[in-house]
């Protein structure tokens, strides 16, 4: 998949709606699946392997992938990175990082704090894409103000997904978890995972 990011790179850079809504997107999504590659299986023999970590030990992971992924928002970020191949050289590893971060510390973050977290980036992401759709002027200097506008409308759909989806999956998670809960407080077996 990144190679073909890299081969589609200046098709996905023409447009800023493909360069927020596809590129980043799939650069962070390369990120988190080297993460999950890298991760051992959860259990083996019918043991944990997971670490016993505590869920605050990720936040300084969820937070650095927080901040990298607010940064390559700004306008004045996304106009270096078109123009100077240095800085898309740093989008492309920051961004991986970002997304190898969050795939290797999203699971034991748990809910409350994967919660604060994709809460936060989805208000900010559709924050920004609400400035780009609404601003009196061009904001990024290497794209029009039309892609401006389809890159705020792409910003404020993609955020919304992304936010339903972890949304209908920590409910179901959190259901599953409860019913098994009162199972186990009433004796009954849980079904094997």
């Amino acid at each position: 998949m990144l190679a073909a990011i890299v081969l589609l790179q200046p098709w996905l850079e023409a447009g800023m709606g493909r360069h927020m809504v596809l590129e980043l997107p799939l650069l962070f999504a390369c990120g988190w699946l080297f993460a999950a590659a890298l991760r051992p299986p959860h259990k083996i023999a019918g043991r944990s392997r997971a670490l016993r970590v505590p869920a605050a030990a990720s936040l300084p992971a969820l937070l650095t992938a927080l901040l990298i992924s607010s940064f390559w928002m700004l306008p004045i970020a996304l106009d270096n990175a078109v123009l100077s191949p240095r800085y898309n050289l740093m989008k492309f590893l920051s961004v991986l990082l970002a997304g190898f971060l969050t795939g290797l510390w999203w699971r034991r973050a748990g809910v409350i704090l994967q919660g604060f977290f994709i809460v936060n980036w989805a208000w900010m992401s559709i924050t920004a894409g609400m400035l780009y759709q609404t601003a009196p002027q061009q904001l990024c200097s290497v794209y029009l103000d039309e892609q401006q506008q389809s890159a705020g409308t792409g910003l404020v759909l993609l955020a919304s997904l992304i936010l339903g989806i972890w949304l209908l999956l920590a409910m179901l998670k959190l259901t599953r978890e409860e019913s098994l809960a009162v199972n186990t407080r009433q004796g009954v077996k849980a079904p094997p995972s």
